[in-house]
């Protein structure tokens, strides 16, 4: 991966904020570009050089997590049948089981949204997935730009506070992202398993 870290690093010195803006925004449209790997090297930079500035990168950043999420929303509310049937058959789901993922975003997809941004691959999936699933667009959108400042900030501010130590950290954010996707995702499966029999429970007292 030494290569790619160069190339990260060649195009930042060559384009700069530009750099930032289309790094953050293409991980959002699904392509594979580690959006920590390129904030914490534009902090770098920053620490280094002065090439970029701090305050920049982080309101840049923000602009573009924030318009990279909301382009999936659309995305997905636009496409949301076809991306459920494809879902559906490749995860072999029934009607319940969508319907169950909808009322969980109804009431906990604020913070699901919120949390996903710090975690590679979840935060492209949550743009789409919310709105296939009809989350409403003002709650998505405020919990998307919270989220975003928050992550932004919080790994601009790292990367540029621990420059000396730069690939020890870049290790360090690397594992812990796996540890606490890995958590989520069994933690979202617990929920999603007893919603679905609280589901089935209340439908069978309904038909009775």
């Amino acid at each position: 991966m030494h290569w790619f870290y160069h190339v990260v690093r060649h195009v930042l010195t060559s384009w700069g904020y530009w750099a930032v803006l289309a790094g953050i925004m293409g991980e959002d449209a699904g392509l594979p570009i580690p959006g920590e790997t390129v904030l914490m090297f534009a902090s770098f930079v920053a620490h280094k050089s002065g090439e970029l500035q701090l305050p920049w990168l982080i309101l840049i950043g923000t602009c573009a997590a924030v318009a990279g999420d909301n382009m999936g929303f659309f995305l997905g509310r636009h496409f949301g049948k076809t991306l459920i049937r494809w879902v559906k058959k490749l995860l072999r789901l029934d009607d319940i089981d969508i319907d169950v993922a909808r009322n969980l975003i109804k009431r906990h997809g604020g913070r699901t949204i919120f949390f996903s941004r710090f975690i590679f691959g979840l935060r492209t999936l949550a743009g789409p997935v919310a709105g296939s699933l009809g989350m409403k667009w003002k709650r998505f959108l405020q919990f998307n730009i919270l989220g975003a400042a928050a992550w932004v900030t919080t790994i601009t501010l790292v990367g540029y506070a621990f420059a000396n130590e730069f690939q020890t950290l870049l290790d360090y954010i690397e594992k812990a992202s796996w540890g606490i996707a890995a958590a989520l995702f069994l933690t979202g499966y617990l929920i999603w398993r007893r919603e679905k029999r609280e589901y089935k429970h209340h439908r069978r007292r309904k038909v009775a």
